[in-house]
């Protein structure tokens, strides 16, 4: 039995490590030397001790005297400071003790600290994995931080470009609330945009832009007003775009040249506008009233009076394929005449019988391909004739 357990003891101090086995054979030495050091002092207190006591009982057993009175005297004066001196004797012996026990304990603790194991250094690829993580952490924690204050819905928004639609109208149009975040905002600013455009007929454009750190500029382009439908003495302006606004514009306020619509066919007057995209500009500054006059042959036939009294007749259909030609015939026309683009192109003087300067019509009932090769050949000659003043202006 006993070998068996001697046995089990080697087996387990084998199994422990060299540290162990050194750290627990350092703290069974310790214990030890302090259990040392406490009997020395306990000795040392007893025999103290001892010694005031002898003292006391010799004292006690001197007998009185006259000499020995005064020497009594003497001695009891003086007693009082012999024994103070012993007290002082004893602190300070025991100071010494115990600074020679933090001297000795100083050198074990070195020996303990030498004794630790080594502090192994973190290896540089570790901290290259763990920057991600801190990294994204800090970004998540700032981020929650910014949502958490009245920063993140403070935003200024400023309009450009709108000369009609007013500020406030333009605010409410867009549905732009001052509680929403600043972020969301500047996702969400296309759908703004499409917000501004269907709130009103005169926007034809919106442009948002973000500019750090809490400006939103919102670029309104407007169209432009073509002219305005004349109804029941009342105007209204025709934009661009081909629609006409249904706001009444005051007399006062109406510039003095203008075009007016007497028809107010909503889709006639937008037809008419997309055909005179492509007229010239100087022929659109020039009109300054346009009237329906369909005929029994042409249903959209319509009667611009120019503003040095020329009329043309031309169908809503043909405008951007016959009305360019008038820049070449206007030199030629003295007299306030009637430009007739129904059928060919030809002119006559207001109020007197047609005369034919291009090719005329002598018969009412003539086919469809007759009419057709007489279109056809009266704009041909009338682009000749558009095409000479343009290069004499060039030379």
């Amino acid at each position: 039995m006993k070998k068996s357990k001697e046995d089990k003891q080697k087996d387990a101090q084998l199994s422990l490590s060299e540290w162990q086995v050194r750290n627990k054979e350092y703290l069974e030495k310790k214990a030890q030397e302090k259990a040392k050091k406490q009997a020395e002092l306990e000795q040392k207190q007893a025999e103290l001790e001892k010694k005031k006591e002898e003292m006391k009982a010799e004292l006690e057993n001197q007998e009185p005297s006259n000499e020995e009175n005064t020497v009594s005297e003497e001695t009891d004066t003086d007693s009082p400071t012999s024994e103070e001196e012993t007290e002082v004797q004893d602190s300070e012996t025991e100071g010494e003790e115990q600074e020679e026990v933090q001297e000795q304990e100083e050198p074990e603790e070195e020996e303990v600290e030498q004794l630790k194991p080594p502090k192994v250094p973190i290896e540089k690829i570790h901290w290259y994995r763990a920057l991600p993580v801190l990294v994204t952490s800090s970004l998540i924690f700032l981020a929650s931080l910014y949502f958490l204050t009245p920063l993140a819905t403070m935003k200024t928004i400023e309009f450009t470009g709108n000369k009609v639609v007013s500020q406030e109208e333009l605010k409410s149009s867009s549905k732009i609330d001052q509680r929403d975040y600043t972020v969301t905002v500047y996702k969400n600013r296309h759908h703004y945009e499409q917000n501004l455009k269907a709130s009103s007929p005169w926007i034809e454009n919106v442009e948002m832009t973000y500019q750090f750190p809490l400006t939103f500029k919102i670029d309104v382009q407007e169209y432009s007003v073509l002219g305005y439908v004349q109804k029941d003495s009342k105007y209204y302006p025709i934009l661009t775009s081909g629609e006409y606004v249904k706001n009444e514009v005051a007399a006062d306020a109406l510039p003095e040249e203008r075009m007016d619509v007497t028809f107010s066919d909503a889709g006639l007057i937008k037809k008419f506008v997309q055909q005179l995209k492509n007229v010239p500009d100087s022929i659109k500054k020039s009109m300054r009233r346009v009237d329906l006059t369909p005929s029994k042959v042409t249903e959209d036939l319509v009667t611009i009076t120019m503003s040095d009294e020329h009329q043309i007749l031309v169908p809503i259909s043909h405008i951007a394929k016959k009305l360019p030609y008038y820049a070449g015939i206007h030199p030629q026309l003295e007299l306030p005449s009637v430009v007739d683009m129904e059928a060919g192109i030809f002119s006559y003087v207001q109020g007197a019988e047609s005369t034919v300067i291009h090719e005329s019509s002598n018969d009412g009932q003539d086919t469809e391909t007759s009419a057709q090769h007489s279109e056809q050949s009266t704009e041909d000659s009338a682009q000749s004739r558009a095409e000479k003043p343009e290069i004499s202006e060039n030379n």
